[in-house]
């Protein structure tokens, strides 16, 4: 697992669902964070501890048992769950396949597939809940049409070292570094796209039942990649983005990501993000309550410096932010 993202973890122990070495109290606290399960324990001493906090739409937990245990929840029916290890290994059957989890491969595990969990003793992990309807409703958007196929049902293994599993972490990592948790959904705009990017990065580079579909409509790999760095920048407009920051976004290299802008794009990626940027300022100027200021604006969609803020404007839309705001 990257470095970056276990110290972005780090906050999750800030907030304590419970601690107990009480067999029948884990099991009660574990069904109410995640669904009624078979819990058996093995070897080992029970010293479990659940930390946990919303995010979005998001659930984001830390868990460990202490003593190995074997967990066998069925299907999760409701959400998808993300799950690897920060210590120890687990083994974990999701249908027909078996993880070897640890903290060089996670798994994806999907809501409609059968599964059963043997943790090691001393294991612990990130798990990260994603609410079925939504990323059904996000891969619906992405195709163009309903899901035919059924249930979303992604390949279970994700190793974290491979050039998607270390964006992937890249993405959560960037998601706890820029909100603060809170026992209640978010509704800023920014975290709901913030979210919605990750899961694009799911359906776009995890296998899955539909990705033949997924793929065809960018039509090549480099635009799959190009299309997660466009999600990317768009929610991160306000956040002083480089060119690594998206090249690790979209798990591709800085030479990569110049050459698809140029080809798809006929600009640098830069050039696109300060595109972007002119085109969100714009709309907030234009929709400005009464009251507004232009540095306020420009703060938001990511101009730090006004006065090239303000030529860059001018050039683009041939009237100053200020006359735009006072229309």
């Amino acid at each position: 697992m990257e470095a970056s993202l276990k110290q972005e973890l780090q906050q999750m122990y800030k907030t304590p669902l419970f601690h107990s070495c009480d067999p029948n109290e884990v099991k009660q606290h574990t069904v109410k964070a995640f669904k009624e399960h078979e819990l058996t324990w093995g070897g080992g001493k029970v010293d479990s501890a659940l930390y946990g906090a919303q995010l979005g739409t998001l659930s984001f937990f830390i868990l460990r048992y202490g003593a190995a245990v074997h967990i066998n929840p069925g299907e999760l029916n409701g959400f998808m769950l993300f799950q690897a290890p920060l210590s120890g290994n687990a083994q974990i059957r999701v249908g027909r396949h078996t993880v070897a989890a640890s903290p060089q491969m996670g798994a994806i595990i999907s809501p409609k597939l059968a599964l059963q969990l043997d943790w090691s003793e001393g294991c612990e992990q990130v798990l990260v809940k994603f609410p079925r309807e939504r990323v059904e409703h996000a891969c619906r958007a992405l195709i163009g049409n309903d899901l035919k196929k059924g249930a979303i049902e992604f390949h279970p293994e994700m190793p974290l070292h491979a050039a998607s599993g270390r964006s992937w972490q890249y993405h959560l990592g960037s998601l706890l570094c820029n909100h603060e948790f809170s026992d209640q959904p978010h509704s800023e705009p920014l975290v709901h796209a913030q979210v919605q990017t990750l899961i694009h990065h799911l359906l776009l580079c995890q296998p899955n039942n539909y990705s033949d579909q997924l793929l065809r409509r960018p039509g090549t790999a480099p635009q799959r990649k190009l299309r997660v760095a466009e999600d990317y920048i768009t929610s991160h407009l306000h956040e002083p983005l480089t060119l690594e920051a998206i090249a690790n976004a979209c798990g591709t290299g800085v030479r990569s990501l110049c050459a698809a802008f140029r080809e798809h794009y006929q600009c640098a990626p830069m050039a696109y993000v300060r595109q972007k940027r002119l085109a969100a300022a714009r709309s907030e100027l234009m929709n400005a309550a009464p009251g507004a200021h232009v540095t306020d604006i420009a703060l938001r969609c990511g101009f730090s410096h006004l006065g090239r803020f303000s030529l860059s404007y001018r050039a683009r839309y041939g009237e100053t932010p200020l006359q735009t705001l006072r229309r």
